[in-house]
């Protein structure tokens, strides 16, 4: 089990949804780490990066993800099936300023996992986690413009959206704007999960 510092020690790991268990990352993931945020589908809305990921690039990111648990400055978590321990994808939680309760969120899904809520339940644990454990006030997320349904969740769970950072991404021969959203603690609204996957 992962070490959490800080302000994360707080934090009982893994988090248990309906179906799922977000957990932490851990060595043996990195091979189906790699060919999930590989996957063009993935790899297209979750990153600016042009380069593929290497197994030695996820490796790093695992290793880094624990140290920064370990520090209390961010959870960065496998997105697991409760039944199985079959990894769907990540979501992450970062403090981004102690002092004003302020986080930023993040998510992804292999694409097989897709249209089944499984994004929708581990985000809603991550911000329930930010707010009743960590008490923080505010939670941040950033979507590509191109990326339609991931808006749709964040809305689904109250966010709001605040702005747009224009052309800050090139893919395909074109620039992308992100649109930038936030969630306050009295905003949040938790998706109910089904109880069965």
């Amino acid at each position: 089990m992962a070490t959490l510092g800080g302000t994360l020690a707080r934090v009982r790991l893994p988090l248990l949804t309906p179906r799922l268990a977000l957990r932490a990352w851990t060595p043996s993931d990195v091979p189906r780490l790699a060919r999930y945020i590989n996957d063009p589908a993935v790899f297209r809305s979750v990153t600016s990066r042009h380069a593929r990921f290497t197994r030695a690039d996820e490796a790093e990111f695992v290793r880094g993800s624990r140290r920064a648990g370990a520090k209390g400055q961010k959870l960065n978590l496998a997105i697991t099936l409760r039944e199985t321990g079959e990894v769907l994808g990540a979501v992450g939680l970062e403090i981004r300023d102690r002092d004003n309760g302020r986080g930023w969120t993040g998510y992804w899904l292999a694409p097989r996992y897709w249209h089944r809520g499984y994004g929708s339940e581990a985000a809603s644990a991550v911000c329930r986690v930010a707010f009743s454990v960590l008490k923080l006030h505010r939670i941040e997320a950033a979507v590509f413009e191109f990326n339609p349904r991931s808006m749709r969740l964040l809305e689904r769970l109250g966010f709001r959206r605040e702005g747009q950072r224009r052309e800050v991404l090139r893919r395909g021969g074109r620039w992308h704007d992100e649109v930038e959203f936030g969630l306050l603690v009295s905003e949040f609204r938790p998706y109910r999960a089904p109880s069965r996957t």
